[in-house]
């Protein structure tokens, strides 16, 4: 299907993959293990990627690095090419990425961290990195459906935000419809 959603998961575990699966139905789940930011390579291209779930790994730094390269680099620029090496599940390293063009992120694009509840004390850093949501292990299929729905309603002004997501931000273009 050519218009099919498409889903990437970083290092997610069987668990979470299922109730990614469970929640998109109509999504088509790439899966990446391994990544960081330096393994990725400006020639990676997953093409157009409607939702991104990385699972927080052992070191922080490194997550809230990957974070930030999706998010900066491009990575999920709306109809690019898809690039990959083989089958396998493991992006092919080339060298690093730092010549790669800096193209914002598709809005409608999420960027889901998946933490375990040790890590909660993490949110604040995992969402200044680029995240527009967390969630802790075990996920439920419908927090990830209730995330997407957020995330795709966009930046809604005086709506509640929980710690687990990017707070909303004042729209100053928005027209209140008194006279000016």
């Amino acid at each position: 299907m050519p218009n099919q959603s498409k889903a990437i998961a970083f290092d997610v575990d069987e668990a979470s993959l299922t109730s990614l699966r469970k929640a998109l139905p109509d999504f088509v789940i790439e899966l990446v293990n391994g990544a960081t930011a330096a393994s990725l390579t400006r020639e990676w291209n997953p093409g157009t990627v409607d939702l991104v779930v990385v699972k927080a790994g052992k070191e922080v730094a490194q997550t809230l690095e990957l974070c930030r390269f999706l998010v900066s680099c491009g990575v999920l620029a709306p109809d690019a090419p898809v690039v990959t090496d083989s089958e396998e599940e493991t992006p092919k390293t080339l060298g690093l990425h730092r010549r790669r063009q800096h193209v914002g992120r598709r809005p409608h694009s999420p960027l889901l961290v998946l933490l375990s509840p040790s890590r909660k004390s993490v949110v604040p850093d995992v969402l200044k990195a680029g995240a527009h949501s967390c969630l802790m292990l075990p996920i439920d299929a419908k927090d990830v459906a209730s995330m997407l729905v957020h995330a795709e309603a966009g930046n809604q002004p005086g709506r509640h935000t929980p710690d687990l997501e990017r707070a909303q931000t004042e729209d100053r273009w928005r027209d209140e419809g008194g006279q000016g």
